[in-house]
């Protein structure tokens, strides 16, 4: 199967860069509440650049992925439940991140919603608890190929210990 890992270590970031994540730490350190996931997802679908964005939590036999967020073109959409089983979510949970820079849609023909939304690119992210245990996840998709797939992936690794902490509040108070 063909995916490419980024190489977040090797990349420099440019001077506009450095501000957004200045943002996105900020946006971390402020007091959180409900709508912190939704406003995780808008900062990352802005300035990643992306169609789609979704932060959604693993379902307690861990074959699902529950919406906690889902992004179309900035507008929040309804959350849905979509099994991760020969899908590229089900890649993340092995894999840990990975990203399907084009033809996402080739490498899994069985899932239907890349189909439906036209995706091209998709990167994604496992979020764990202190344990290492997978608790979610998050999707970068788009009809294109990513502008900067490695900025991505800052944008991602800067928020995901917010992100994950808010998941483990949300859908696992008892860890």
């Amino acid at each position: 199967m063909e995916y490419r890992f980024v190489h977040h270590w090797n990349y420099v970031l440019r001077e506009d860069e450095h501000r957004i994540m200045e943002s996105a730490i900020s946006l971390t350190s402020q007091p959180r509440n409900e709508s912190f996931l939704r406003q995780a997802a808008e900062f990352i679908a802005t300035h990643a650049q992306v169609q789609y964005v979704l932060i959604g939590s693993l379902s307690e036999d861990g074959k699902d992925v529950l919406t906690k967020v889902f992004l179309k073109n900035g507008e929040v959409q309804p959350n849905i439940s979509y099994p991760l089983q020969s899908g590229p979510c089900d890649a993340v949970l092995t894999q840990r991140f990975c990203y399907y820079p084009n033809n996402v849609q080739r490498h899994f023909p069985q899932d239907i919603e890349l189909q439906e939304m036209n995706i091209e690119s998709y990167l994604g992210s496992i979020f764990l608890t202190e344990g290492g245990d997978p608790v979610g996840l998050i999707a970068l998709m788009s009809d294109q190929q990513l502008e900067n797939a490695a900025f991505a992936e800052h944008l991602v690794l800067v928020l995901s210990p917010a992100i994950e902490e808010e998941l483990i509040l949300q859908c696992h108070p008892s860890l």
